[in-house]
């Protein structure tokens, strides 16, 4: 098997608790308030500015032309296309200037963020490109999986259709393809590795129920029943 082959088997408690989370499900069937996608459109704006940045350090990383290249074209793609969207979404959602420049990361927002930063920081672009890349490929097969949707919300039906393109498809067998060869070079790094991208498969998952619980840096610790 290859390394992306084991890793998505160790995964797959990660993966299928994405695809079955209240928060995806919501969109897909048309259900989830307005106000939790607002809640997550503005934490993941926050979590992908900060994707661009770790990506373009791993580019700094990078030993192939080929492989810097890479590195910095998906800076241009996420800011290009993703993020416009997310601006674009932003004035449909009504987000008003004193939100945006009010806006708080959530403990996992910045907890994820801070775990690919550490990735990139601490160590080379094998265990950069281990900690990044569960966040497309969760998103593509989510896509894949409920491509034939129709939620009947323009807003949820956006989503589903950008993720579900075969031209995205394409791209994380590409991106597969990298993975495979960074663990094929770094045979001893294999486990840190799974590690680096098990955390951020299950902080996607938590990225889905902190934006079902509009989960902030009070109500948990407010709320605790002390015993």
């Amino acid at each position: 098997m290859t390394f992306c082959e084991e890793v998505r088997t160790e995964t797959g408690l990660y993966f299928e608790g994405s695809f079955n989370h209240p928060f995806v499900k919501g969109i897909v069937d048309g259900s989830l308030p307005i106000e939790k996608f607002k809640y997550y459109m503005m934490q993941d704006a926050y979590y992908l500015k900060h994707y661009t940045k770790v990506l373009a350090i791993a580019a700094s990383k990078a030993e192939t032309n080929n492989d810097i290249v890479f590195f910095l074209d998906s800076c241009s793609y996420i800011n290009d296309s993703e993020l416009v969207l997310h601006r674009t979404v932003f004035k449909e959602l009504g987000v008003t200037v004193d939100e945006i420049n009010n806006f708080k990361p959530a403990p996992s927002t910045y907890n994820y963020v801070s775990h690919m930063y550490n990735a990139v920081h601490n160590g080379g672009v094998e265990e950069a490109f281990a900690a990044i890349l569960p966040c497309p490929w969760i998103y593509q097969e989510i896509g894949e999986k409920y491509k034939n949707s129709k939620p009947g919300v323009k807003l949820y039906q956006e989503w589903i259709d950008m993720y579900s393109t075969n031209e995205l498809k394409e791209k994380i067998n590409f991106q597969k393809s990298m993975m495979n060869r960074f663990a094929k070079a770094h045979p001893l790094k294999n486990n840190l590795l799974k590690t680096y991208f098990k955390m951020s498969c299950y902080y996607e998952w938590k990225f889905w129920e902190m934006s079902w619980t509009l989960e902030n840096w009070e109500n948990e610790v407010e709320y605790y029943e002390h015993v």
